[in-house]
């Protein structure tokens, strides 16, 4: 990747969007430059506009819900799992969203665990279904792996996973 390109085309999308606000594609263009220059709140704006145009898209959600929880942050932890969580009613096939929202709920647990006492507390309720969400998720995966090579690894990563909580 080269850097000085990566920012020109970004200013460009940028101006190009600031005269064609409804333009998908370019939005499109926008969110993937922004996660190409790990700029994840970016891109997750960005998708979100794509949303706004593709409702029904399974991808879209899965991607704003991986661009929030790679932006870090309980608050986008809970944003990511959201979208991922819809990622996954719109397509309940979608095993990049299953992964992801185990992810998302296993990343916002690690966040609340270094917020002070107090907020920590308010949390508790989150917590509760971030734990739920991972068991839940982990179960799913279960049966999509069930008697192929895979589920041996699948059930040691949800093991390990469990394990930490």
């Amino acid at each position: 990747a080269q850097p000085n390109k990566e920012t020109e085309a970004m200013a460009a999308l940028n101006d190009y969007l600031t005269k064609h606000p409804g333009d998908v594609a370019a939005w499109n263009a926008m969110a993937e430059a922004c996660r190409a220059a790990s700029d994840f709140k970016g891109a997750a704006y960005c998708y979100e506009e794509v949303i706004l145009a593709c409702p029904l898209d399974s991808d879209i959600h899965a991607r704003c819900g991986e661009a929030y929880c790679t932006a870090g942050g309980a608050a986008h932890a809970k944003l990511g799992r959201k979208h991922l969580a819809q990622a996954i009613r719109l397509d309940p096939n979608n095993l990049r969203a299953w992964y992801g929202l185990l992810a998302a709920a296993e990343g916002y647990l690690e966040e609340v665990e270094r917020l002070p006492k107090g907020k920590k507390e308010a949390e508790e309720e989150d917590v509760e279904v971030a734990r739920e969400l991972i068991k839940f998720g982990g179960e799913k995966l279960m049966t999509v792996y069930k008697g192929k090579e895979m589920a041996e690894i699948v059930g040691r990563l949800l093991k390990e996973t469990s394990e930490r909580l």
